[in-house]
């Protein structure tokens, strides 16, 4: 195969992957607590012919640190955190990490996220409210007061970007190990009656979607006279032989 036709194809490749993450942030650009993601590159070297052949290939997909806009539900199950750290959710799959605070109470007084997974405290157990929620009040402590009574706290914990293994549904995130919980104060704190918007920019990434289309468009091109022009070298080697 032509090295051209190599290399072209290896930048394909990563175009798709770079579409598929593009088309994702703008699919969930409407989605409570989601992070947007990123796609970095890298150059792979091959020393299989005599002059040195760059590839290109995904080197890593990364989701955006910055805080989505924080919207006014009144509804004293939603709650939104400001600064870092993630809610802790407990599902079949294990524990996994989300910035979507929006909760119910279930008929056994349980609070759980709208998937029916139950909300976490900073010890990691589940939180059982009473009162069913009717009176519930969080302080920006992660503080749960129920008819008047400190019932629990909600658990809020670190995830940096190395713990990260892989996403959950839409907002979600599962954990390489288990995140240390932060201590609510003044950098972390959690509002309730809000929500938090999903950090994705409609704007940008729909550039970024024209821009990924039309390099696509001409690595396609590129690809097409590269293949022309071995054809031509091909049939005009078979003409004089």
């Amino acid at each position: 195969m032509d090295t051209s036709i190599a290399v072209a194809l290896s930048a394909q490749r990563t175009l798709l992957r770079q579409l598929d993450v593009v088309a994702n942030n703008i699919a969930n650009a409407n989605s409570v607590g989601f992070r947007s993601e990123s796609v970095d590159f890298e150059s792979i070297i091959s020393n299989a012919t005599p002059d040195k052949t760059f590839f290109v290939e995904v080197a890593d997909v990364q989701f955006s640190h910055s805080e989505g806009a924080k919207l006014q539900t009144g509804n004293s199950l939603d709650i939104a955190i400001t600064g870092e750290g993630y809610l802790a959710l407990q599902t079949p799959a294990g524990t996994v990490y989300t910035r979507d605070g929006r909760m119910m109470v279930n008929p056994f007084g349980e609070l759980q996220s709208l998937e029916g997974y139950p909300v976490l405290d900073a010890s990691g157990a589940p939180i059982l409210v009473p009162s069913r929620g009717k009176d519930i009040i969080i302080h920006g402590d992660g503080r749960i007061i129920d008819a008047g009574k400190t019932i629990g706290n909600i658990g809020v914990f670190d995830l940096p970007p190395e713990l990260v293994s892989a996403r959950f549904g839409n907002s979600a995130f599962t954990a390489s190990r288990e995140p240390q919980p932060i201590a609510l104060g003044t950098n972390t704190s959690i509002v309730q009656g809000y929500v938090e918007a999903s950090n994705t920019d409609p704007m940008r990434e729909l550039a970024n979607l024209i821009t990924v289309q039309r390099s696509f468009e001409a690595v396609s091109d590129l690809i097409e006279k590269a293949d022309g022009a071995v054809r031509k070298s091909v049939d005009e080697l078979s003409q004089r032989g």
